[in-house]
């Protein structure tokens, strides 16, 4: 009894020294690999040129890419060059026809900030850089992949770790208090707001995606089942459950801005209708948008945002590498600063962007939190329990449908 008692005690022993050796040596050794595999990509990267094709239609974000841009430059000797995008849609084609060409290295496309159906469209037909490439950058660790699914979901499509998480939006709306007491916070409040108070409501002309958006915000609110947006848009079956989006708007859009027959070209355009009166309310994705506009002089300091009751439409934001792109190394370099606590927390910052960070606060370091936690809030900025409500986004095949329907049934008719 005592000798099995004995050789029991050696065996755990012997596997316990086993598992340290394990520890001490193979893990080290794969950091070691990891870390020099790193060293590989800053060198391929020193002195290369990428283009970053980006939405280049505020001057806030425009300014912050410049910023980065120039950091990156400093750091590691590599130049941006930032392509002024007003629709991704057509980067997405660019690539598409380049692949047609057999153009499948030195494109000219090295890094795009893209999300939903433009995803969506390049997953599909394989444009995208396919190495699992996110995880392997060295500040992907500061973001909780495991806890946060919308982090490697674009729209319900899995992204495989083919594009990175860069920010988070969501849509709100924004008011000013000296005019409107209590902002209407549903579709059927807003659609009441706008029969009683004509030519004083508008959104952003679809396809611009804010103006997508308000339609998908409508339909999830007024769909009956809303389970039936997360899969695939089958005509057949689900034309029918966009009738309620498409009553909502038979009996409110006379009474829109100028009859329905114009729409602003996006959420800033709508910002200029709210500072000029012309209109209630305005909208955005960043949630700062209405403090940075208060702090630019171009809305009035009374301007407050707000939500819908049972939620708005959240998601999240990602650069992708596409597969032909002519400098891969270069642009892993730059995602990689973009996620950083220093460039992640100038987003945040509502001096500069005010774009809600994809960093997880306690995967920092006591100095970083400290750092987040103290960041300013504008004075029209939601809370982050303000903005608890969250919507899912439909799946991507639901978009079109919903633009090219709606262009054909309320289009401007300019």
């Amino acid at each position: 009894m005592l000798t099995n008692i004995k050789n029991i005690f050696v065996k755990i022993i012997f596997n316990l020294c086993l598992i340290y050796s394990l520890i001490y040596f193979i893990f080290p050794s794969f950091a070691f690999e990891r870390n020099n595999d790193w060293k590989d990509v800053l060198k391929k990267a020193y002195g290369q040129t990428i283009y970053f094709h980006a939405w280049g239609g505020a001057k806030n974000i425009n300014s912050y890419i410049r910023w980065a841009s120039s950091e990156v430059k400093k750091k590691y000797n590599i130049t941006i060059k930032h392509v002024k995008v007003s629709d991704t849609a057509n980067v997405v084609s660019k690539i598409l026809s380049e692949k047609n060409v057999n153009k499948n290295n030195n494109g000219t496309v090295d890094l795009v900030w893209i999300n939903g159906e433009n995803f969506s469209l390049m997953k599909t037909n394989n444009l995208l850089f396919s190495e699992r490439w996110i995880f392997d950058l060295p500040n992907s660790k500061f973001l909780d992949f495991s806890n946060n699914p919308s982090l490697l979901n674009d729209f319900g499509i899995p992204t495989d770790g083919m594009e990175m998480p860069w920010g988070v939006s969501q849509l709100n709306f924004y008011y000013d208090t000296k005019y409107i007491n209590s902002p209407p916070r549903s579709a059927l409040e807003l659609k009441e707001y706008i029969m009683k108070n004509k030519g004083r409501f508008t959104f952003p002309q679809p396809p611009d995606f804010v103006g997508t958006s308000f339609l998908k915000q409508i339909l999830i609110e007024l769909i009956s089942d809303k389970s039936l947006l997360k899969s695939k848009y089958v005509p057949h079956e689900h034309e029918k459950e966009l009738d309620p989006l498409w009553q909502w708007l038979d009996e409110v859009t006379s009474h829109f801005w100028r009859n329905g027959k114009n729409y602003p070209s996006n959420y800033l355009a709508m910002t200029e209708l709210v500072a000029e009166r012309e209109i209630d309310f305005g909208m955005a994705f960043n949630i700062a948008h209405a403090s940075n506009s208060i702090s630019e002089g171009k809305l009035s300091n009374s301007v407050r945002s707000y939500i819908h009751k049972k939620g708005t439409l959240a998601n999240v934001h990602f650069v992708a590498i596409p597969y032909n792109s002519s400098n891969k190394a270069a642009s892993k370099v730059f995602v990689d600063f973009l996620i950083s606590p220093e460039a992640q927390i100038k987003k945040q910052n509502k001096e500069f962007w005010g774009d809600p960070s994809v960093i997880s606060i306690n995967k920092l370091s006591q100095k970083w939190k400290k750092k987040f936690l103290m960041l300013p809030r504008g004075v029209a900025t939601l809370t982050n329990e303000d903005l608890k409500m969250k919507l899912e986004e439909p799946h991507p095949s639901w978009v079109k449908v919903i633009e090219d329907k709606w262009i054909k049934k309320y289009g401007s008719s300019d």
